[in-house]
């Protein structure tokens, strides 16, 4: 067929073969640039820059990152005009030439203004100052007659003027209103709390932090209460200001999971005591019990501890109900705990004779 007749001549190969190259070419050439701007291959480990001088960084890495500057803090804890903090992370891998986004530490403390506090309740003083980047170092309770007003707000001793600038992070003063009712108020519960909520658990309850023990070398953010004085109780009540001494415990060490298990069975039992109104020396024996085990047990990660724990835990009978089942049965706690008073009652009769 003469619609074919191309396919015999010569000159229809050359032209298929030099089109074929062409495109080899183009291909080759095309993949070449790519590696070439994707700088494929040429990985590096991103140092860690965190802490050192950034215009020396800058200068010194210039030509492996192209640093970029994201904000600008300020902290004690670093060198000013460091880097605070960078992304990628030290020592990833990376590609030459990548941006690098850092922090930097700034050479003056931050400064925000002081909000008006005066007339405001508690509560919306705390939010106004925290969203103002402030602290509260003190309440100062004194008479007057709406009950958790702010009477007067100081800085150092001396009252500060609405407006008036300060290093942010600063802490607050506050003098707050007593009220004309009862001045006394409910103590929270902190058994378990983190360390940085603490205050403000406390400033919520018009209250202040007392004395503050580290029973664990360990770093602030794992610390959670471990002991407070005075010792919390729902009907505890306690003066408006007074201060809650606080004992920590580092939650790497410590299982503060079974703590909070274990008092939340004491507070589930006793509640339920109360409620079918068991004569008060049961349930102070049952209290007693759990403040025992409370006290004794290691609540430590360890094999050999958590076997103490549990023959701590089984030291009394009425726990095995405690442990073994899923429900709390109050009426066979009663009946176990009021043979284990008679049997000690009895015991301590015949060392009398």
């Amino acid at each position: 067929m003469k619609a074919f007749n191309f396919l015999t001549k010569r000159a229809f190969y050359i032209n298929l073969l030099i089109a074929i190259a062409l495109v080899v070419i183009i291909i080759e050439v095309a993949f070449f640039s790519l590696k070439g701007y994707t700088r494929h291959g040429e990985e590096i480990v991103v140092p860690n820059f965190v802490g050192l001088n950034c215009d020396s960084i800058l200068e010194q890495c210039k030509d492996d990152f192209n640093f970029v500057m994201l904000d600008s803090v300020y902290t004690k804890n670093l060198p000013e005009g460091s880097i605070y903090q960078q992304d990628p992370l030290p020592n990833s891998n990376v590609k030459k030439g990548r941006n690098l986004y850092y922090v930097k530490v700034s050479e003056a403390p931050e400064k925000v203004v002081m909000p008006n506090l005066k007339n405001l309740s508690l509560r919306q003083a705390m939010v106004a100052l925290r969203s103002n980047g402030l602290k509260i170092s003190e309440l100062e309770f004194v008479d007057h007659f709406a009950r958790n007003a702010i009477v007067e707000q100081e800085f150092k001793g001396e009252v500060i003027e609405p407006g008036t600038e300060l290093v942010k992070g600063s802490s607050i003063k506050l003098k707050v209103g007593y009220g004309r009712d009862d001045v006394r108020t409910h103590l929270p519960n902190l058994l378990a709390a983190r360390k940085s909520d603490v205050r403000n658990i406390l400033h919520e309850a018009s209250l202040n932090i007392g004395r503050e023990y580290h029973m664990d070398e360990d770093e602030h953010k794992r610390y959670r209460v471990y002991k407070m004085n005075p010792a919390y109780d729902i009907e505890t009540l306690v003066k408006l200001g007074s201060t809650v001494d606080v004992w920590y415990r580092s939650e790497t060490n410590f299982d503060f999971d079974s703590y909070e298990r274990e008092l939340k069975n004491k507070e589930s039992m006793i509640a339920q005591m109360k409620k079918k109104k068991l004569p008060e020396n049961t349930i102070k024996y049952v209290t007693d019990s759990f403040d025992y085990i409370l006290k004794n047990r290691r609540f430590l990660y360890d094999s050999i501890s958590r076997e103490y724990d549990m023959n701590i835990a089984y030291t009394m009978d009425f726990f095995r109900y405690v442990y073994l089942e899923d429900t709390i049965d109050i009426d066979s706690v009663y009946r176990e705990a009021i043979s284990r008073k008679e049997l000690i009652e009895s015991e301590k009769a015949k060392k009398k004779k």
